[in-house]
């Protein structure tokens, strides 16, 4: 393979190992790098096409950076239309198949020229930049790269309200038996009570200590007919309801 065709091979191997490391459920290390080689490979095919030598330089820079993030917005719009989950296999296969693609193109377009190279005056860009041009290039990649790290922090601490999950239910279909569950999601270690009702009349009563994350679960019998109810109060508050449950209905009573 003659030298011209290196950055065929070069990003037709990253849509490849990409494939290849997503199949194999690869570290996310390793995915990070091949999906920013992976971003990246469709947007020099397609300037590699569609740019002149008259376009050189930092302008030549720009256009490839535009072109590399044109590609997953426009096929993400695509893909949306089409149905297609916005997950990462979908992902995957606009971009490799974007990348494979200009690959052909650029691969075809070159032997076309009878050399293996393109036309000098449509495929030899002039990469010279200067250097004040190539610092404010690289200053306002460090300056989005930082901004997208600090939104991304920003939204991983920003704090989240907790919450409990409260749960009756019949245990089984016909059986004089409920079953009666509470999750803690509330950040941390939480202590509750819980008080079962039928017709107004307390049935039992449970105190309960949860770390976050944990689940409590009990089957408690039920004679007769009536209305149930659960009551869950997070401890010291015995006064008002933190969760409330009914056969037939669940309610949120506070926050």
């Amino acid at each position: 393979m003659g030298r011209s065709q290196a950055d065929v091979a070069a990003t037709a191997l990253a849509a490849a190992l990409a494939c290849v490391a997503a199949a194999a459920d690869a570290p996310v290390a390793v995915m990070t790098v091949l999906g920013i080689a992976l971003f990246a490979a469709p947007g020099y095919l397609v300037g590699q096409l569609l740019l002149s030598s008259r376009i050189t330089g930092l302008e030549r820079m720009v256009v490839i950076t535009g072109l590399a993030l044109a590609v997953p917005v426009l096929g993400g719009l695509l893909l949306y239309a089409a149905g297609v989950p916005l997950h990462r296999p979908g992902w995957l296969g606009l971009l490799a198949g974007v990348t494979l693609a200009g690959d052909a193109a650029l691969l075809l377009r070159r032997r076309a020229s009878g050399s293996g190279r393109m036309a000098p005056s449509l495929w030899r860009p002039a990469w010279r930049v200067p250097r004040w041009h190539a610092a404010a290039f690289a200053a306002a990649i460090l300056v989005a790269a930082c901004a997208v790290a600090v939104a991304r922090i920003g939204a991983t601490i920003q704090p989240q309200p907790g919450y409990t999950q409260l749960w009756l239910s019949p245990q089984h279909q016909g059986e004089h038996t409920v079953r009666l569950g509470v999750t803690n999601d509330q950040g941390g270690t939480t202590s509750y009570r819980l008080v079962l009702r039928r017709n107004g009349h307390v049935s039992a009563t449970w105190n309960i200590t949860l770390a976050d994350g944990g689940t409590w679960q009990r089957s408690a019998p039920v004679a007769g007919s009536g209305t149930l109810t659960a009551d869950l109060y997070r401890l010291p508050d015995l006064s008002h309801p933190y969760r409330y449950v009914s056969t037939g209905s669940t309610t949120a009573a506070g926050s």
